[in-house]
């Protein structure tokens, strides 16, 4: 059976160590309880894709950063990168100039 597409939130402290997951299948506002709870300043959003699909950012994929990124202004955190993973490879928006 293929490996289905999973998209999870990276919490990561002021030296952009991870410090906690947080799944985005999770409701916003817990998502923003976690940022506040472990005093997360950033983010990554890490996307899985299914086995059979390119690590390519999709439309949707750039439409989704952006809209993280401003919600995540209001509270002083920023995005740190947007990794998508997949056929062993990844793509990093952050190295291509994206963010």
């Amino acid at each position: 059976m293929p490996f289905l597409d999973s998209t999870q939130f990276l919490l990561l402290n002021d030296e952009w160590t991870p410090i906690h997951r947080v799944s985005a299948d999770d409701d916003w506002r817990q998502v923003v309880q976690e940022l506040l709870k472990h005093d997360s300043q950033w983010l990554v959003i890490e996307q899985q894709r299914s086995d059979d699909q390119p690590p390519v950012p999709r439309w949707s994929d750039i439409r989704f950063s952006r809209t993280i990124s401003h919600r995540l202004r209001p509270i002083e955190v920023k995005l740190a990168d947007h990794v998508i993973q997949g056929r062993g490879h990844h793509f990093s928006f952050r190295a291509a100039g994206l963010l």
